[in-house]
């Protein structure tokens, strides 16, 4: 579950600021493509995402409208549920390639799938996990490509 987050407390806060603040990593410039068809699940992924600094495109509840996203959009990273509904992310996943655009599986689908076999060494994050997994996850795609 992606509300899972780990809170520390700053030693002082100024003019109303939060006493919360996350310890994640920062990825301030960052834009990640959210693609995930299932409602709440793309809501908690954006809201992970932009609390860590990121600028989240989408989310992107469709092939079509993902594709469109890669198409138009300069993307940093994506996040890819394997499936949206009953289709494939495949041909989402070969144009973020062909554009070398890093992206994460971020599913609860199992090993055998093809749209993993397609991509072996794509970063793989099991459903369900915390915001600090999905965060992590995303800075290790990224500083693994830039």
């Amino acid at each position: 579950m992606l509300s899972n987050y780990r809170y520390h407390s700053p030693r002082g806060t100024a003019e109303g600021k939060s006493e919360k603040t996350l310890s994640r990593p920062r990825l301030s410039g960052s834009r990640v493509l959210v693609v995930e068809d299932e409602f709440i699940i793309a809501l908690e992924i954006q809201s992970s995402l932009e609390e860590a600094g990121v600028s989240v495109v989408g989310p992107a509840f469709s092939v079509p409208q993902a594709l469109e996203f890669v198409l138009h959009e300069n993307l940093s990273a994506a996040t890819l549920d394997l499936r949206l509904g009953r289709d494939s992310v495949a041909p989402i996943a070969k144009l973020l390639a062909e554009r070398h655009i890093p992206f994460l599986l971020y599913t609860g689908q199992p090993a055998g799938d093809p749209v993993r076999r397609a991509w072996p060494d794509a970063k793989v994050l099991s459903k369900p996990a915390s915001g600090d997994e999905l965060v992590g996850a995303i800075a290790d795609i990224l500083r693994t490509t830039h």
